[in-house]
């Protein structure tokens, strides 16, 4: 087998065109699909014989695997283990320098897109104002500019293999369609029902010419928590943003539900809610009372203007969004604090249930309130823990999340994807995924 070309790089460098090769066997790629994936897990290195004992394989598949994984640029020598009494073994580690990923995050007032490396490590990222509450048309032409943009101003980095991006409203993952709210079936009114239908994933491959894969920001989110170093087979993961979503992991992988509607935790309908009129157009559901948005109402009440000189100043100059909530909470602001330990006591009540019924070893708590720090998963831990049983409570952890998780988990995404069997099968031969026509064609994204 010749080796691909594997370093041609983003557009505007000069390269040769990589090495057609024979198409090996589906067997073959699947062996070497679950070899790569068994080396990501080891960042310190894997040795040839684990490699043949963990996927029960011989030494000379091992090594045509391992070969063929290594001339992708996939693998990379990682030094000598340890020696168990004779020659100390080769050790080899998954490479994530190999290739780049662009990586677009779509939240509600404003948007991210980044250029990262294959283990979602960020090489270079821009964010501007524009949400899911702008115009569509108007965020993916902004996206399109900076996405094209971070990838043509470093000719130095390997290629663009693909694009992850991330939105939060629902998403059929079968082919990155963008799902109608409960808005249109219940006639509730909703900024965000621009965006249903709307072909996000086919307008970003067709302009950047790469493979695209389109998530709901809770999957994303939930996946990066997954596959942290240490991470427990079942969590749970809750956004609390200007909205409120969960995400929800079990045996390792993300759950999305017979119909792409698992974690809608917002729309649970709770009592002692108010009957307040909710965007998904019914009334007294939790994200009424326990959201992003819910917050800014309640610092604009004058009695919470009264008691925060922070918030007066916010509110003078501009506005407060809930964003400015969480980090007052995390300086130690009491308004700002009050509201935060609020929201973790409702949001314990449905915690408690769902922890109860499912048993995670972990939830985890991110989106926009990430900004308020220890202090939100503190009072989250000690109001969950009060409702639950030691059972459930003793090997749960309570954690705030990273604030780079959508982004992370965006890339990780699609790195599963093109590392999958059935997405290399179609790349392999041409040495790397970029321009096959028919990844960037292909309807199915779940394949």
């Amino acid at each position: 087998m010749q080796p691909p070309d594997t370093s041609a790089p983003a557009r505007g460098t000069k390269t040769s065109t990589p090495v057609p090769l024979r198409t090996p066997s589906f067997a073959h790629v699947s062996q070497l699909a679950e070899l790569i994936a068994e080396a990501r897990q080891y960042p310190q290195g894997v040795s040839r014989a684990d490699l043949s004992e963990t996927l029960t394989l011989g030494r000379n598949a091992v090594d045509r695997r391992l070969k063929t994984a290594v001339e992708l640029g996939l693998l990379s020598p990682a030094g000598r283990g340890v020696s168990t009494g004779g020659r100390a073994p080769e050790m080899w580690r998954f490479n994530p320098s190999a290739a780049t990923i662009l990586v677009l995050s779509i939240s509600y007032r404003s948007s991210t897109a980044s250029l990262t490396d294959l283990s979602g490590a960020i090489l270079d990222r821009v964010s501007w104002e524009e949400g899911i509450l702008s115009d569509p048309q108007t965020v993916t032409r902004h996206a399109l500019e900076h996405l094209t943009a971070l990838r043509d101003r470093h000719p130095e980095l390997p290629p663009t293999w693909g694009v992850g991006a991330c939105i939060p409203t629902a998403v059929d993952f079968r082919d990155g369609s963008l799902i109608a709210p409960a808005t249109a079936r219940t006639g509730g009114a909703s900024d965000t029902l621009s965006w249903t239908g709307f072909p996000l994933r086919s307008r970003l491959a067709q302009a950047l010419g790469l493979p695209v894969w389109v998530d709901d920001e809770v999957n994303v989110l939930a996946l990066a928590a997954a596959k942290r170093i240490g991470a427990p087979q079942d969590l749970l993961y809750v956004r609390l943003s200007l909205g409120l979503g969960m995400g929800i992991v079990s045996r390792g992988q993300v759950h999305r539900g017979a119909a792409a509607a698992s974690g809608e935790i917002a729309h649970i309908q709770m009592t002692g809610s108010g009957g307040r009129a909710c965007r998904c157009g019914r009334k007294g559901c939790l994200e009424t009372t326990l959201s992003g948005g819910a917050m800014e109402e309640a610092a604009v009440t004058p009695q919470a203007l009264k008691r925060s000189s922070y918030l007066r100043r916010l509110d003078e100059s501009g506005g407060i969004r809930c964003e400015h909530v969480f980090r007052g909470a995390a300086e130690g602001d009491p308004v700002c604090m009050r509201l935060l330990t609020e929201a973790a006591d409702r949001l314990s009540v449905v915690l408690a249930v769902l922890t109860t019924t499912y048993n995670p070893g972990e939830v985890v708590l991110g989106g926009g309130v990430a900004e308020a720090g220890e202090f939100f998963s503190r009072a989250v831990g000690q109001a969950l823990r009060r409702r639950v049983l030691p059972a459930t409570s003793e090997r749960l952890r309570v954690r705030m999340g990273n604030e780079d998780d959508a982004l992370a988990g965006a890339c990780r995404m699609v790195t599963d994807r093109l590392l999958s069997a059935h997405v290399m099968h179609v790349w392999l031969s041409h040495g790397s995924p970029v321009g096959v026509q028919e990844l960037l064609t292909h309807r199915r994204q779940d394949a």
